[in-house]
């Protein structure tokens, strides 16, 4: 499994205010990174890419998968997830999860999974309490091995990745899982390397 962090988007300029922004799209120089993954990690029909369910994840998932045969989902397990975590219970409007009717007039070719609470789709995980998001984050990373590919790749965004890595070296030390996690910074992108 491969987290790669999203592109440059509009919200990450102009902060802090920036990020009472809904929706925020990649910027010129987001678009351009997405489009360079596809020299620096090119894609096959060995591979999967599932994409976070906001549209700056979506936009460089969709850019660098265009014209291959990989497999492409939408899942909001991959979705902003706050690290550390704080218990305020807040989302900002620039990281609310696109619901499933946007997400499948505006991106037809990406797969949702089948049979997901709604409040995923609508709250996303960016608040959910540890022990809830523990539980979720098994059922997400089995449903990514039972899809049977040699590479997934995760775009989502850097507090989302920290989180799967805590929750699996939190896996590991109870015996459960061997991790191999390493940070690599390849043509301006930040990934994630987690197997185990």
């Amino acid at each position: 499994m491969v987290f790669v962090i999203h592109g440059e988007a509009q919200h990450s300029l102009g902060f802090p205010g920036s990020r009472e922004m809904k929706d925020p799209q990649l910027t010129e120089r987001g678009r351009t990174d997405a489009l360079r993954l596809r020299s620096l990690k090119p894609l096959s029909d060995a591979d999967a890419v599932i994409a976070g369910p906001t549209l700056r994840m979506l936009q460089t998932a969709e850019l660098w998968c265009e014209g291959t045969p990989v497999a492409r989902f939408v899942h909001p397990l991959a979705g902003p997830r706050q690290y550390p975590f704080r218990y305020d219970f807040h989302t900002m409007p620039c990281d609310m999860p696109l619901e499933p009717g946007r997400l499948a007039g505006r991106f037809p070719k990406w797969q949702l999974p089948a049979d997901l609470p709604e409040y995923l789709w609508l709250q996303g995980i960016h608040t959910l309490p540890g022990l809830l998001f523990a539980q979720q984050a098994d059922r997400f990373l089995a449903w990514c091995r039972n899809l049977g590919k040699e590479r997934v790749y995760i775009v989502t965004e850097a507090g989302t990745s920290r989180a799967y890595q805590a929750h699996l070296a939190e896996a590991r030390c109870g015996g459960a899982r061997r991790l191999v996690t390493t940070m690599e910074e390849d043509g301006g992108f930040a990934l994630s390397v987690c197997s185990g």
